[in-house]
């Protein structure tokens, strides 16, 4: 009966040593599978952090990029904004240059027949003035009338060449000039010297000093002078020349001008 009871208990511890030790191997199994969990979690988080990380570093390089774009669209804004005044003010220039075009040549075509009446006038006035160097004068209208009709030749070189002559007319006007040339007087050609004071007189005299004369408005010719005007009109000569001092007062024939017009002498 002891034995049995002994043998029970002995037993019992067994199965209690058992049941223990199935209940401590049970346990070390979830806690085991616990643990795995736990470390798998960990390993999850952890790669989950890198991902987020690296989302976080794309979007702050995307962000910087951004910054970056819109700063440069600013400035191309800005730049453009610039170009835009620079087109609007060259476009004002094309529109001002377009019209000065059309200006110049509608003063261009007013200009031409402008020169041309003047070149007309210049040449009727050389016609009916005193014919001092008269063909070298008309030889100079004969190369403005050229020039006007020449199309390779500028407007303002045109209008510089009529403006230089009508100078050169000018000049005549207010100066004393001696010169070679050869006159009829009363159907004979004579090698002279002439002088013409502005447009006040006329007068030659021969190279041996022996003839003088001057050109009489009125007849239209050359006259011949007595011989009192002989004397003053060599030192006058020599005057015009520079060979000789103006330092006296000369007796020279002084012919009083006509009334006419221009029309008189087309």
């Amino acid at each position: 009966m002891i034995k049995h009871r002994v043998r029970t208990v002995v037993l019992s511890a067994v199965a209690a040593g058992a049941v223990m030790f199935s209940a401590g191997s049970a346990g070390a199994t979830e806690l085991k599978e616990i643990l795995d969990v736990g470390i798998s979690n960990n390993k999850m988080a952890q790669e989950s952090q890198k991902r987020i990380d690296k989302t976080v570093d794309q979007i702050d390089s995307m962000t910087s990029k951004y910054k970056s774009v819109l700063k440069t669209i600013e400035g191309l804004r800005i730049y453009n904004a610039q170009l835009q005044r620079q087109i609007d003010l060259q476009n004002k220039e094309m529109a001002d240059l377009s019209d000065s075009i059309k200006r110049v040549t509608y003063v261009k075509r007013q200009i031409t027949p402008l020169m041309i009446r003047m070149v007309n006038a210049l040449e009727v006035f050389i016609k009916m003035d005193l014919p001092f160097k008269k063909a070298e004068r008309l030889a100079g209208i004969e190369r403005l009338k050229a020039m006007m009709d020449n199309p390779n030749i500028d407007a303002s070189e045109k209008f510089r060449s009529v403006f230089e002559a009508y100078q050169i007319e000018s000049d005549y006007g207010r100066i004393p000039e001696a010169y070679s040339d050869k006159v009829n007087v009363n159907g004979n050609d004579l090698e002279v010297d002439v002088l013409h004071i502005g447009r006040v007189a006329l007068v030659y005299q021969t190279r041996d000093g022996k003839v003088s004369g001057m050109w009489d408005r009125k007849k239209n010719d050359w006259v011949v002078l007595d011989d009192s005007y002989r004397k003053s009109i060599n030192v006058a000569l020599r005057v015009a020349k520079k060979q000789a001092a103006a330092d006296k007062l000369l007796r020279l024939p002084i012919d009083a001008p006509i009334a006419g017009t221009l029309e008189t002498a087309k």
